[in-house]
């Protein structure tokens, strides 16, 4: 542990990008349960990772010529001579390393690099992550299912109302309970309790819907128009309109087709 000043610094500096490696791992992931120990122990092995891969290729590129890298056993044998001779370049080149460090640590983390895999790796990987993650809510295995697709969502309430619509966001906590919440978006439909039609809710763009309200729910994977790339000059894109979904039976029907 740093017993003054500069030592507390220097810790800091050095695990900052093991945190940032770790903010965006965290954006794309279930929020983990961990407590503070393990959060601070993966932060500097994560940081110590990072920090090494940094300091590599900046060696590997100063023994090519293409840039200054300081004398390290000069700097550790009397380091405050080697810092006061070498101030501006000792601290050009610290920026630069933490720069790239913390770089590196949020491409590592934000997992941008496993679309350049093969697809048979990144299949497996996917089934990987699935089956041995354990903090994966139900949630989060069926809303990510097909990330190249808009999620529809059904959700049958408590009092035997329906609701449907695009998935926009929900709740990324792994425990199953009831504060958890979903929203959606674009054209809600929505059937009343004991009634037989579904209407698109006039005016009405998002809605929110609590996990403790839900009874169950139905999730379509509806592939994403392939023309709202294309220039405006080919005309306007049709509206993305979801496949019709077999919608839940209500008590009259269950009874009518027995």
């Amino acid at each position: 542990m740093p017993t003054n000043v500069v030592g507390f610094v220097m810790l800091v500096v050095l695990a900052l990008p093991g945190y940032v490696y770790h903010q965006a791992f965290d954006r794309h992931v279930p929020k983990r349960v961990h407590t503070s120990f393990m959060e601070l122990v993966s932060i500097l092995f994560a940081s110590v990772i990072v920090d090494a891969v940094a300091l590599s290729l900046l060696k590997a590129g100063s023994s090519l010529g293409f840039w200054y890298t300081p004398a390290f056993r000069a700097l550790y044998r009397s380091p405050r001579t080697y810092i006061t001779d070498h101030f501006t370049a000792i601290s050009l080149w610290s920026a630069a390393a933490l720069a790239l460090a913390c770089v590196i640590g949020y491409g590592a983390g934000a997992g941008q690099w496993q679309s350049l895999l093969p697809a048979l790796v990144q299949s497996r990987l996917h089934a990987r992550t699935r089956r041995l993650e354990p903090q994966h809510s139900a949630w989060w295995l069926l809303f990510r299912e097909h990330r190249d697709a808009d999620v529809y969502v059904g959700c049958v309430l408590d009092d035997g109302s329906y609701l449907a619509g695009l998935l926009h966001s929900y709740s990324r906590v792994p425990s199953e309970h009831g504060d958890r919440e979903l929203t959606l978006r674009g054209d809600i439909s929505y059937r009343p309790p004991g009634d037989d039609v579904t209407v698109v809710l006039p005016e009405v763009n998002a809605a929110a819907v609590s996990a403790r309200r839900l009874t169950f729910l139905t999730v379509s994977y509806v592939p994403r128009a392939a023309d709202l790339s294309e220039p405006a000059a080919a005309g306007p894109p049709a509206a993305s309109t979801p496949p019709p979904l077999p919608l839940p039976l209500s008590p009259h029907q269950a009874r009518s087709s027995r």
